[in-house]
C-alpha cells in the first residue's frame, strides 16, 4: 500500500469510499437518509475534482493492489489545522490504512508550521473515538453538527 496526494482523477473513487465508509459508520447514528444528504452535499465528484485542483485543503489517498481504499483530508486555516476526514473502505479497515493516512495529514500540518491538529467526531461513534484516542488525541470540547443534527466532540492532538 502507498499513500499519495489526491488527484482530480481520484474523485469518483473517493466518492465510492465515502459512500461505503459513511454508511458503515454513520447509518446507525444519523440514519441512511441523512448520510445520503451529507454525501450529496460534500462528496459531489465534480466538487472533489475542483477541490483537488485548487488546494483549499489537502487530501491524501491510500492505494492498495491498484485500488483506492481510503482517504484523509487536512484543512489549514488561520484558526488552526483541522483533520476533516479519515475514511477507509470497510473491507480494508484494520490493516493500518487509517493510521498511515493520519500520519500523512499530521506530517502535512507539521510541515505547514502548525503545533496541533483538531477534529470532530460524532458522540456515538465509539470506533472513531477509540481510533483517535489511541493515537494521542484528547477530547477538548463538545460540538453540535447543525447539518446532521447530531452531537459530537472536538478532539485535539499536539504535534
Amino acid at each position: 500500500m502507498h499513500v499519495r496526494e489526491a488527484r482530480p482523477s481520484d474523485a469518483d473513487a473517493v466518492r465510492r469510499v465515502a459512500e461505503a465508509a459513511w454508511h458503515d459508520a454513520h447509518d446507525p447514528i444519523v440514519g441512511p437518509d441523512a448520510v445520503e444528504d451529507f454525501l450529496a452535499k460534500y462528496y459531489d465528484p465534480d466538487d472533489l475534482r475542483d477541490r483537488y485542483r485548487t488546494g483549499d485543503s489537502t487530501t491524501f489517498v491510500a492505494i492498495a493492489d491498484g485500488d483506492l481504499v481510503g482517504y484523509a483530508s487536512g484543512v489549514p486555516s488561520s484558526d488552526g489545522y483541522t483533520l476533516g476526514a479519515v475514511y477507509v473502505r470497510p473491507d480494508s479497515q484494520g490493516r493500518g490504512v487509517g493510521s498511515q493516512l493520519l500520519e500523512r495529514v499530521e506530517g502535512d500540518a507539521r510541515d505547514a508550521g502548525y503545533g496541533a491538529i483538531d477534529l470532530v467526531v460524532m458522540a456515538d461513534n465509539d470506533d472513531a473515538m477509540g481510533f483517535y484516542e489511541s493515537r494521542g488525541f484528547e477530547r477538548v470540547d463538545d460540538h453540535h453538527d447543525e447539518f446532521l443534527d447530531v452531537d459530537g466532540y472536538v478532539y485535539e492532538k499536539e504535534l
